[in-house]
């Protein structure tokens, strides 16, 4: 089994940009080929919010070619030509990956 965790973290004011992210990736994960399952979770301290949105896949090869699929990858290259002309704004959100992998303690 592969999880993976993405959180997205900001301030509270840009709360409804991080949630608008969070349905919109829900919405990508209907019926995925070797999606175990995925949840959202919510923390908040102070003026600070963060959501993670965490999956388990049956393979890390899952995983991938859910990540590789035409439409997410074609985002990105227009977000990072968007970036380098200064067209977009300052990312009003912090994203950190956490990936891991099952192991058999008895085979440790």
């Amino acid at each position: 089994m592969f999880v993976n965790q993405a959180s997205f973290e900001g301030d509270k004011a840009n709360e409804a940009k991080i949630i608008a992210k969070m349905k919109k990736t829900f919405a990508e994960l209907q019926d995925v080929s070797g999606l175990i399952s995925s949840e959202c979770w919510k923390k908040e301290k102070n003026d600070v919010v963060e959501y993670s949105i965490v999956t388990k896949w049956t393979a890390k090869q899952d995983f991938i070619a859910w990540l590789s699929r035409e439409e997410h990858v074609n985002e990105h290259k227009e977000m990072n030509k968007q970036r380098k002309q200064g067209i977009s704004e300052n990312p009003s959100m912090k994203k950190t990956i956490t990936q891991y992998e099952e192991v058999e303690i008895a085979n440790l």
